[in-house]
């Protein structure tokens, strides 16, 4: 029981530090006209993968959208 708890906690402290990192990356990004929308997918993403991750969220968003 006390291992789930801890994943969950983690999960939670992960999603919470990608979504701080998204913010960040959109306001550098703003200038270019790009932005990466903040949910639960893309703020796991950049937590878990840090900013290898918040790259290929903007390359994706830039090879889709533009």
């Amino acid at each position: 029981m006390r291992k789930i708890a801890y994943l969950a906690a983690l999960t939670i402290k992960k999603i919470i530090i990608g979504a701080f990192f998204l913010y960040i990356v959109n306001i550098m990004i703003n200038n270019v006209g790009m932005h990466i929308s903040m949910n639960i997918t893309t703020s796991l993403i950049a937590g878990f993968l840090g900013l290898p991750g918040i790259l290929m969220l903007a390359a994706i968003h830039l090879f889709i959208f533009n």
